[in-house]
């Protein structure tokens, strides 16, 4: 799923509805067959531990993808937060520079807040997505390659400054941008989502078969468990994809701050 998902970002918003409307055909076809075979056997036969047994390790396996989809958001704000610190550190130490050196510095800081800002909009595969941060490590060399070469130029007063505070600086500042551009495309195999995904709609049509041979049709149960599923998945995928579901400017706050206070 997530293979087919990285080429098709762009479908990722949807990604929660096929799964809602999968669940939904299953779910009746489980019904209709159920219904048919009330119609023409004398004795239809549920076994519960068996149904127990699918249901439980359907719970399990959403748990799991729930609780790693949430590890994965947690660690992407982190790094957000990180990122937008270390730069606005990185901003304020460049006053240890030459005035020259340090207005060249920032430009490229802020050339580099732009750029990470703008890293998820309008793409649609993961090769979008490479090109973009392509154009992000660059402009970290840049800024490695202006920082280095300005240290040595610093004034004598600020010289020591500059490279025992904005060096070090520096170097978390493109240990962490590194980290974010290797987390970006950290997602769970795909075959996870697949098992999930067969999981979901094997469950729904046992219990639409079950309903029709034990006659225990509660629609208004069956309404609230589709609607607490789909939910369920929505979250999952706002999670696992959360600059395709979540709002942007939620998820770039910390960026957009910094930039506003820059200008």
């Amino acid at each position: 799923m997530h293979n087919f998902l990285g080429n098709h970002l762009n479908v990722v918003e949807f990604a929660p509805l096929i799964f809602f409307i999968s669940i939904l055909i299953f779910l009746v076809v489980g019904w209709l067959y159920g219904r048919y075979q009330v119609r023409h056997s004398d004795k239809v036969v549920i076994r519960d531990s068996l149904a127990t047994a699918i249901f439980g390790l359907s719970a399990l396996v959403l748990g799991f993808t729930f609780s790693n989809a949430s590890d994965h958001f947690d660690k992407r704000i982190s790094l957000i937060r990180d990122q937008a610190h270390v730069m606005k550190q990185v901003y304020h130490s460049s006053n240890y520079l030459s005035p020259s050196d340090r207005v060249t510095v920032q430009n490229t800081l802020k050339q580099i807040l732009a750029l990470r800002i703008s890293k998820y909009e309008n793409i649609k595969k993961f090769d979008d997505l490479d090109s973009k941060n392509d154009a992000l490590s660059q402009s970290l060399n840049t800024l490695n390659e202006e920082i280095n070469q300005a240290i040595a130029r610093a004034p004598v007063s600020t010289k020591n400054l500059a490279d025992n505070i904005l060096r070090p600086q520096l170097i978390h500042l493109l240990d962490i941008f590194q980290e974010g551009i290797l987390n970006g495309k950290n997602h769970p195999p795909a075959i996870i989502d697949r098992f999930l995904f067969a999981l979901l709609t094997i469950g729904a049509l046992l219990s639409g078969y079950t309903m029709a041979v034990k006659k225990e049709e509660d629609w208004f149960l069956t309404a609230l468990y589709l609607g607490l599923m789909g939910f369920a998945l929505y979250v999952i995928f706002s999670l696992e994809f959360p600059h395709q579901l979540q709002d942007p400017q939620l998820m770039n706050a910390d960026f957009l701050k910094l930039q506003k206070a820059w200008h």
